[in-house]
């Protein structure tokens, strides 16, 4: 599925009370951002990715599209992090906005030089840690719940 970055993403913006944007879920054929991402980014991403936050399961897993022989890792590797990538979603939440970006945004920056937006990665480096009260404040006030 391809989203345009901070377009408003139809799976989870009907049932939330604040914007939900999409944020690198990329697909050959649609432009994206490419440039150089700072590593601390890159750090904090693994250790959101490492137990996700999830408002419901999804089924099934969504391969890299731009590696056209072998769909792509299916884990991220950095330090001690394995990222299990194309199964789960990053909800990032601020008091305005959640962000929402599937796992593969690791090996699109790692692979295929994807940059994502400024005001992402900085709500990124400021998201509280990942299951905190302040965390699920956060994804409460947005209206996300499981379902």
């Amino acid at each position: 599925m391809h989203y345009t970055d901070l377009e408003s993403c139809s799976l989870f913006s009907k049932i939330a009370r604040v914007p939900v944007l999409a944020v690198g879920w990329l697909q050959p054929g649609h432009i994206h951002t490419e440039g150089g991402v700072d590593p601390t980014i890159v750090d904090r991403l693994c250790e959101l990715l490492a137990n996700p936050w999830q408002p419901g399961l999804a089924l099934g897993v969504h391969q890299c599209e731009f590696c056209r022989l072998t769909g792509g890792p299916t884990i991220f590797a950095r330090g001690h992090f394995r990222i299990e990538l194309g199964v789960n979603n990053l909800f990032v939440p601020t008091s305005e906005v959640v962000y929402v970006a599937p796992s593969t945004i690791l090996h699109y920056m790692d692979a295929h030089e994807y940059a994502p937006p400024t005001e992402f990665c900085d709500a990124v480096m400021a998201c509280p840690p990942m299951r905190s009260m302040s965390y699920l404040r956060l994804i409460a006030q947005s209206g996300l719940s499981r379902r």
